[in-house]
């Protein structure tokens, strides 16, 4: 095991820095050193780990699998220290070069994602954000032990140390391509249930059908809701999808939007994080970020 007492956190900054970009001049800049420096750095990265970590290619400089397995642990411990001394120094995020980590599926990448690295690249330039996504159960053990800073999900049961507030309002509706036959006339229940379907991930509807006791034709399983707007369109598939993720994916207007045919409460995505960060200066900055972001987000149609 490598002696703690010789570990300088400098190059672990470094190696964060080549990670993000696998220049040595410009990774050089973003730590504030030269690049003889970064180059010497470099060196003593590829003796501490036992691997060059960085190899030339075609295309120019980059990571090797061993580099990939250790950028994750690196900037956990990053993470780590960052929280420790964040609380005791003053946070200006105009020149904080903190790391957080989100949970997001795709659709609240494609819905806040725009809004909140505007706000970051005007704000904080230094500032970075990594998303992941975990199942409902691996999220609240994630917020518990640190792993990630924050979520972005709805429908979680959290424990009392799980804080959260309320993002967006939003429905589940059924989409169907703008020509498809069961366009032209009303979604009845017997009608929605006799069409082919497209099951998206294991989504709040696929609750409603198995307390309702109802089936239906599944043609296509899929783990990813953005590609089903692009196979709804092309087929005479359907599938149920927020409001808003139908909106904000029928800018061409090649779907049809209808309601489901059964009892759908509205529901909200929500933020959630755990109540170690409540007052934590950076945390609460970039919280209050990502809620003025979907403040700024238009009424679903």
């Amino acid at each position: 095991m490598q002696d703690l007492r010789n570990l300088d956190i400098q190059l672990l900054l470094a190696f964060d820095a080549l990670m993000a970009d696998p220049h040595v001049t410009r990774a050089a800049r973003v730590i504030g050193v030269s690049q003889p420096a970064m180059s010497h750095i470099l060196a003593r990265l590829r003796d501490l780990f036992g691997d060059p970590l960085l190899v030339r290619t075609a295309r120019g400089m980059a990571p090797t699998s061993r580099a990939h397995e250790l950028i994750e642990p690196v900037r956990s411990v990053l993470r780590q220290l960052q929280k420790v001394l964040g609380k005791q120094t003053a946070f200006d995020p105009s020149t904080s070069a903190a790391m957080f980590t989100a949970r997001m599926g795709d659709v609240n990448e494609s819905l806040m994602l725009p809004g909140i690295l505007k706000a970051m690249e005007e704000k904080a330039p230094r500032i970075s954000l990594t998303v992941r996504h975990l199942p409902p159960p691996a999220t609240l053990k994630a917020l518990d032990s640190d792993d990630i800073d924050f979520a972005v999900s709805t429908g979680f049961a959290p424990p009392k140390s799980i804080r959260h507030v309320d993002l967006l309002e939003d429905e589940m509706i059924c989409i169907m391509r703008r020509g498809h036959p069961a366009a032209k006339r009303p979604l009845t229940l017997k009608a929605f249930l006799a069409l082919k379907h497209v099951r998206i991930a294991q989504s709040i509807v696929d609750e409603d059908f198995a307390r309702q006791h109802l089936s239906r034709d599944i043609v296509l399983d899929i783990p990813h809701w953005l590609v089903a707007p692009l196979v709804i369109e092309s087929t005479d598939l359907v599938t149920s999808v927020s409001r808003r993720m139908a909106n904000l994916f029928n800018a061409r207007r090649q779907l049809a939007l209808r309601p489901l045919p059964f009892a759908r409460q509205h529901f909200h995505w929500r933020l959630y994080w755990h109540r170690r960060y409540d007052d934590h200066p950076a945390h609460k900055w970039m919280r209050e970020v990502v809620v003025r972001a979907c403040a700024a987000l238009p009424a679903p149609a």
